[in-house]
Formats: C-alpha cells, structure tokens, sequence
C-alpha cells in the first residue's frame, strides 16, 4: 500500500484533469431508488482543474492551496490554509464556496489518513511543499452564453456558440451566473478532487482502482457541499462518463456525516472510501453511431429540489398508483437501454450507414423495413413511452415534470425528419430539453430553426455533444483548445 504514493521528487510540476458534464436521459426520480436504475450520457463539455505547486513560503508545519476561478469578473480566488489538523478557513472572497471548501477538505484530510496508515505520518509536510495554486475553468455550455452572444450580435445558433472564445469570461460574479443544468457542481468536485489525488502522486486515474477511489471521495464531498445523500448519478457520471446508474446505498456516507455533524475532523472520510461498502453500478453504455444528442437551454427556470420533495411526498401517499407508475416508466427506461445497445450492435451490418442515413430524411415510423430501421423505430417508441410516464406521474403529483410548453416544444421538434426524439432531462420542468437526432448539419440546423422561431419560450442551443468518456489526466494544456491562454488569464 505504501507504494501508492510517489516521492515528493516525482511529483509533476502541472496537472490537468477534467470531467464531463451529464444528461439524464432516463431515470428521472426513480434513480434516487436502487431498485431502478438510470442512463445518463456525459457531455463533451468539461470542468477543467489545473494543479501546480505554489511558490509562494509558508509558515513551517502549513501549506497553502489556493483555488481561483478563471472566468468569472476579477478573478474570484479561495485561498486556505491546510496543516496537519486538516484545512482551514478561507481568507478571500467573502462569498465563500461550500463545493471547494469540502472537496479540499475531504481531500486532503483522505491524504492524511492514507499516510498515517501506511506509516508516513511525517511525509505530508514534504508531500504538500510549500501548497498548490489550482486554476478552474469550465466549457462555455457549463453556464449560458446569451449574454455573450447578445454583445457579438450574433444569433443563438450552433455556429455562433463556435466563434465564442473558449472558456469565455463571463460578465457577472458566480453567485449571478446562470447554469444550463450539465451537473457544474459535481464536475468541478469531481475535477478538483482527481487533480489534486493525480498531483499528489496517490492515485492513477487510468487504473479502476484510482477511478473507483476518486469515484466514492468525490460523491462524499458533493454530498456534504449539498448537506445531504443525492442519487450521486452526476458524479459518477463526471468519472465514468456514459453509462447505465444504480445509486449507492446512502447508508455507505452514515460515519462521514455523523462526524461533519459533530463539528469533528476524524478519519471517516478515510474509512467510508475504503469501507467496501460501495454498492452503486455503473455499466458502460454509448450511443449508436451515427446518431447525435442535441441540447438546448431554456429561459425558464426550475426548482429541481422542490421538484424532487413533492414528487416522493406523492409517492409516500400514493403507494399503490406511484408503484404501478413507476413500474411501467422503469420497463420504459429498459427499453431505451436496449434499444441503444442494440443499434450498438447493429453497427458492423452493410446497411448500418444507409438506413440510419435514411432516417434522416423521412419520419422513423415511415422508415422502410429493416433491421437497423426497426431498431430505430424501437427508439423512437421507448423514447415515447417515457415521455408518456413522465406525463402521467407529472399529472398525479401535481409536479410540472413536462409543462404543456415544454410538450408543444419536444411535440414540434419531434416531428421533424431525421429526429428520433427528445425530452426534458432529470428531474424535468423548464430548464432544458434533449433531442437525439441523426447526426447530420442539416437536421441540426432544421432543429434550430424551430428553436430560434420559438415564441413560448426562449430557447438556446448548446455546443455539447455525447461523449463515452469519463475522468481524463491531460498531458498539457496544448492538447485543450484554448486552456493555455485561460489559464494564463
């Protein structure tokens, strides 16, 4: 065990690691529930964190880490002071934030931990140096560029979003920024939490083992930043990108959070980590070749927490119906599961290419017949029964889950040729919409076409796409476009 940390004299000068954002296509409520599970695809727009050791002396016995935020107006910068009874408070800016405070703590004090039980209790001094100076940025999509866009004169297309410069400042502090709801909280958790294991030389992201510590660390952090156990499905999806979710048992998180609650500093993190209690899963899945997921934000705006209260009061009183409901929308979101595997798997055929192709031009339920067409049709058709679930457990609880307005959208968009369908991700109501569609500029362009004529509501495309990918360590800032001169900001 000891051989998991590197000397102090291998230690890299710079670290880069990232994690994507997510969407949850299905799973909806019922992923809160280990009985069911939940597919969510990550994003191709990720949260950056960038480690380095800082230069600047410290106070013997101390280390300094300092986290800045690179995008938002003046730079907002947390600066801490870590010694060997764990982090302390932050100095600057007043507006403090629980996400990075508890990601460094939890952290660092998992660092501590690992060393007195390897036997190294005098190595973290030396391990931390003087500290670390961590820069993070996130992809455009992570927060609206409406703004951004307004001053360019530019239309809320796909092709202005391009022109954008990457990791564009943003004009308002990040308590008044507007999110598009890709799980911002959990990626820079998630990143931050990796970046510093990786600096430190205590975990090897390109092993499960490295991934699975990262994994269980990061959803502790979320979960205290957040004072309370989530289904957890937007970290795991930060570490294992696209996949297929059964939550963890909160019970895993009881030790960890008895002694936040007790004002003490102990080695719980440590001991629910390497408890063998994680239970979650996490199977890999992608999307089928040839298809491509469209998001879109919508100017609207949702209390996803009160969503969630009032739809498991609603279950709680209504045993019985919610059962039966969610029975039906859980075969529902199988369905879909299997639908994309199964296009998967139809990938290697002749036909594949052309009939997806195909498509593309007509409605999928006047496709002609065929294997790959009728694995489309499957899609379309699980697709549709979650929407019709989501419906009728939004009427039953009274829940806006998917509004009139947000059904006349995907209803609309949905008929176009070439789209297979769409819906409202996670927990539902006005914030955003996702379409799969086959991936063709000329079909993404009709959908945007809908969107920008959409008098309801307004609705904005986003750059992000589907990506298979989790947690990535970068080997330099040049292999990011544009994250040197961010980071150099």
């Amino acid at each position: 065990m000891g051989g998991w940390f590197s000397s102090p004299s291998t230690m890299r000068e710079h670290t880069i690691v990232s994690a994507p954002g997510k969407v949850l296509l299905a799973g909806g409520y019922l992923v809160l529930d280990r009985l069911y599970t939940g597919l969510v695809v990550a994003t191709s727009s990720r949260f950056f964190a960038s480690v380095r050791p800082t230069t600047d002396p410290c106070p013997s016995g101390t280390a300094r880490v300092r986290v800045r935020a690179g995008q938002f107006p003046a730079s907002p910068m947390w600066s801490y002071t870590v010694s060997e009874s764990g982090v302390e408070g932050c100095d600057a800016p007043s507006q403090k934030n629980k996400f990075i405070f508890l990601a460094l703590d939890n952290v660092l004090r998992y660092v501590q931990a690992k060393l007195h039980v390897t036997g190294r209790d005098g190595d973290f001094e030396r391990l931390m140096g003087g500290g670390l100076d961590v820069v993070v940025l996130a992809d455009n999509d992570f927060y609206t560029q409406r703004e951004q866009l307004a001053a360019a004169g530019l239309p809320a297309r796909l092709e202005s979003l391009a022109s954008l410069t990457p990791f564009c400042s943003l004009p308002r502090p990040i308590q008044q920024t507007n999110k598009t709801g890709l799980g911002s909280s959990a990626a820079l958790v998630t990143s931050l939490v990796a970046g510093i294991l990786s600096h430190l030389g205590l975990v090897d992201v390109a092993t499960p083992e490295g991934v699975d510590i990262i994994h269980s660390l990061a959803q502790a952090a979320h979960c205290l930043a957040q004072g309370k156990v989530g289904s957890g499905f937007d970290v795991a999806s930060a570490v294992y990108g696209t996949h297929v979710y059964r939550r963890f048992s909160p019970t895993v998180l009881e030790p960890l959070f008895a002694e936040f609650e007790r004002g003490e500093k102990g080695d719980a993190v440590y001991n629910v980590v390497h408890s063998g209690k994680w239970d979650q899963e996490a199977r890999p899945l992608r999307l089928p070749r040839g298809l491509r997921l469209m998001l879109a934000d919508v100017d609207a705006g949702t209390d996803t927490p009160s969503f969630v209260g009032r739809v498991l009061k609603w279950r709680k009183e209504n045993p019985e119906e919610a059962l039966a409901q969610w029975t039906k929308l859980d075969e529902a979101n199988r369905s879909l599961e299997h639908a994309l595997a199964a296009l998967v798997e139809l990938e290697s055929l002749p036909e594949y290419e052309a009939e997806v192709r195909a498509a593309g031009k007509v409605k999928v339920a006047n496709l002609k017949p065929g294997r790959v067409s009728s694995a489309l049709q499957n899609l379309t058709a699980a697709i549709e029964a979650i929407r019709d679930g989501m419906r009728k457990m939004s009427e039953s609880s009274q829940v806006p889950i998917e509004p009139p307005e947000q059904t006349r959208l995907l209803d609309a968009c949905s008929a176009l040729p070439g789209v297979l369908g769409g819906g409202v991700p996670g927990a539902g109501g006005y914030d955003a919409v996702w379409f799969l569609v086959v991936d063709e500029d000329s079909i993404a362009n009709s959908v945007q076409d809908v969107w920008g004529s959409w008098t309801e509501m307004s609705v904005s495309p986003l750059s992000s796409k589907q990506s298979d990918g989790g947690l990535v360590l970068h080997s330099s800032a040049d292999e990011v476009p544009g994250l040197a001169a961010a980071l150099s900001r």
